[in-house]
């Protein structure tokens, strides 16, 4: 049974930002790392928030959308997913595997496989249809709302 008041309030991703989702006054938590990665692939480089962070070396962003968004081709598959290692370069990860592939002509999978200290593997799969990128989990929180 999961702890539905233990974590963090689940980021949910749209295509205007992200949102919470509330179930019965309480938001819909996340107990795993699904937040920190998604927070560390899909902040942009210079966002606002970092004029807060004194030490430069924990400042966040990410060229990862931008990336991702580049004409479809074997060069800028390998781009996303160097672009995602780089980007999830956290020790909270521990090892991280990606793998990008183009199974149509419209659509990129990343399927990122985090292999966490002392913790379960998770895998985060990531997909892009045009301009939305929809988050899924193998146990994603939208399952709980």
């Amino acid at each position: 049974m999961a702890d539905y008041f233990s974590g963090d309030p689940k980021l949910v991703l749209t295509p205007n930002g992200s949102k919470l989702v509330f179930k019965g006054g309480q938001p819909v938590m996340d107990q795993g790392l699904e937040n920190l990665a998604l927070i560390s692939l899909f902040t942009k480089k210079g966002w606002a928030g970092n004029a807060f962070i004194a030490d430069p070396d924990k400042k966040i962003g990410s060229d990862f959308e931008e990336t991702a968004n580049q004409p479809i081709t074997l060069t800028s598959l390998n781009a996303i997913a160097r672009t995602a290692e780089k980007s999830l370069d956290n020790p909270a990860f521990g090892k991280i595997t990606v793998e990008v592939t183009n199974p149509n002509s419209y659509r990129i999978d990343a399927i990122l496989t985090i292999e966490t200290p002392g913790s379960d593997i998770k895998t985060l799969i990531l997909t892009k249809n045009g301009q939305n990128w929809i988050n899924q989990n193998l146990n994603p929180a939208h399952r709980r709302i």
